[in-house]
């Protein structure tokens, strides 16, 4: 098991809202963490592993990045999700934003 230091891909720390869904319920969240193949997120309601949600979050203004998640892990603090489905404007849009976020960390690094 990998722990938080060997992931495969960097997570970069953001705080954007969002919603969930799910069912036919939507419900505010926090996203916390951000990768390319998923989101650690603060949710108000109890979650369990396996889930599905749909989730919404506007990640520039006017720009909202929509996919579909499967839980993957619930703690005390949040929730960790992987992404398993999202259209090519939606993957564009994420990419974009992770490379932003890897270019921030880097003029700050030095």
């Amino acid at each position: 098991m990998r722990t938080p230091e060997q992931r495969a891909e960097p997570r970069f720390a953001i705080s954007r809202r969002g919603t969930l869904k799910s069912g036919e319920i939507w419900f505010p969240c926090l996203v916390q963490e951000m990768s390319k193949k998923g989101f650690f997120l603060v949710s108000n309601r109890a979650h369990t592993v396996g889930q599905s949600l749909d989730l919404r979050c506007a990640l520039y203004p006017e720009k909202n990045l929509e996919c579909k998640l499967e839980v993957r892990h619930v703690n005390e603090t949040g929730i960790g999700a992987r992404i398993v489905a999202i259209d090519q404007k939606g993957s564009d849009l994420c990419q974009l934003y992770l490379q932003e976020q890897y270019a921030d960390r880097l003029n700050r690094s030095g």
